[in-house]
């Protein structure tokens, strides 16, 4: 009777131990997942404060790393672009609306989100960062007065797998002073031009 009683206990404290470990693999994985949500949450409310977009924007501020991730493997968009460029506060309220009637944000991982890379200071200095992304998109990219590839903005990247399925830099053509909002005309060919590329990109990766 006695060596039951031992058995018996032996059991609880076992499968007590094994709750334990349960609970507390639980209450690590929770923090991590709202520390996430908290960062999506307060990029997009820092980027309505920058640009003319909703506080439920869908823009993140990505890391050098996060671009050379997406450029290898990902799928999803990706921005380059800065505040005091006039273009990029005309184009990204339209990206946005182009992303939400593509209903994107039901996607997981990169593809639930557009990364936004401020390319300014890298650009300026022509650093290590700036060079590597040249080289990354330099057929996609547009030439200075000397001949040299340069990442113009806005530029907007459209990714399935790390393959470029295509991208669009400016607005639309007939915008001639950028520091003009866009007309309802322009900014429906805009939208057509994003809504295009989306779909192309969706049909890369299904």
């Amino acid at each position: 009777m006695r060596k039951i009683l031992i058995i018996t206990m032996t059991m609880i404290l076992v499968l007590s131990a094994c709750n334990a470990v349960n609970t507390e693999g639980q209450q690590n994985a929770s923090p991590v997942q709202g520390d996430v949500t908290t960062r999506y949450e307060d990029d997009a409310a820092l980027f309505a404060e920058l640009y003319p977009v909703s506080q439920e924007n869908p823009f993140i501020f990505a890391s050098y790393e996060e671009v050379t991730d997406l450029l290898e493997i990902g799928t999803g968009i990706l921005v380059f672009g800065f505040p005091d460029c006039p273009r990029c506060q005309n184009a990204f309220p339209v990206l946005e609306q182009a992303f939400y009637e593509k209903n994107l944000q039901e996607r997981a991982g990169y593809r639930g989100k557009i990364l936004y890379y401020d390319i300014f200071d890298d650009r300026a200095e022509g650093n290590e960062r700036y060079q590597t992304l040249v080289s990354r998109l330099e057929e996609y990219l547009q030439t200075d007065d000397d001949g040299n590839p340069r990442i113009f903005v806005p530029d907007v990247f459209f990714l399935a797998s790390g393959d470029i399925v295509g991208n669009h830099m400016d607005t639309v053509s007939s915008q001639e002073n950028p520091g003009d909002r866009l007309t309802e005309q322009q900014a429906a060919e805009l939208l057509d031009i994003y809504k295009d590329l989306i779909t192309e990109m969706e049909n890369r990766c299904c």
